[in-house]
């Protein structure tokens, strides 16, 4: 009882200090983030030089690492499971589109804004997107087949939907009616963000990407709940969390889901 006690009392702590000045976060050096913690699914994302460089789990084990050129483009991204490594090696055509990823060769159309593979191989992509060069319609068929959407308005994600077999399998509606405070992560991980467009656009399904961190999300009308984020700030720390609410506005649980830190 407690616990629970302590759980409410922290989100609706959290949900008291909603509004954070924009520019704070701005004026410190971003060090790492921890999404999710205490849960199976928390992760690390490290950052040096206000870029992307790893994940990490935990314990400190190395999920992966990326690897830039002196433009700041991602040429090597490398994944790190038991022990063993893969790595993508990516290389640009003059205008910083993708050229090639593991020496496959993908064609840019600057018309359409779509990318495009089918080079000798058991899948094809067909990737549309937007002008920062970050998915919006992603289509694989063949081996790992999936389908992507993406929207965007003002620089922010405003819905992801994954669609497999023909059926919905994930659908989130970001929502930015009031700004909560600016991602202080959405320029150190554009770089990434471009090769994970054709190589895992799972990895948009957070809305990492947008320039501002979302208030709120819903998962479409068959889901029954609100999901409402808000940021405690701290000297060195912001953490963001997520509130959520049944149809009639009654919490149901609260979980962290960033831990900004700076220096």
């Amino acid at each position: 009882m407690k616990n629970i006690v302590l759980t409410v009392l922290l989100a609706f702590t959290l949900f008291s200090c909603s509004t954070v000045d924009k520019n704070t976060a701005t004026s410190k050096v971003l060090e790492k983030v921890i999404f999710y913690r205490d849960s199976s699914n928390e992760r690390q994302w490290n950052f040096s030089n206000n870029l992307l460089q790893s994940f990490t789990l935990v314990d400190g084990t190395l999920v992966e690492e990326f690897t830039y050129d002196n433009k700041n483009r991602v040429i090597r991204d490398i994944k790190y499971n038991n022990g063993v490594s893969q790595t993508d090696v990516i290389t640009y055509n003059l205008d910083n589109t993708i050229s090639t990823i593991n020496n496959l060769p993908y064609t840019f159309n600057a018309a359409t804004n779509t990318y495009s593979y089918s080079y000798g191989s058991d899948f094809t992509i067909n990737c549309e997107v937007n002008s920062d060069l970050l998915a919006v319609n992603f289509t694989r068929t063949g081996t790992n087949a999936a389908i992507f959407h993406m929207a965007y308005s003002n620089g922010n994600m405003t819905s992801f939907e994954k669609i497999t077999n023909n059926t919905t399998e994930v659908l989130k509606n970001f929502h930015f009616e009031t700004t909560l405070m600016e991602n202080p992560i959405a320029d150190a991980i554009s770089a990434v963000a471009r090769v994970k467009s054709l190589t895992d656009p799972t990895f948009f399904i957070d809305c990492q990407t947008s320039k501002d961190i979302p208030t709120g999300f819903d998962k479409g009308l068959s889901d029954p709940y609100q999901y409402n984020y808000g940021a405690i700030p701290e000297d060195k720390l912001y953490k963001v969390g997520i509130e959520v609410l049944d149809s009639n506005n009654n919490f149901v649980n609260f979980y962290s889901f960033a831990d900004y830190y700076f220096r």
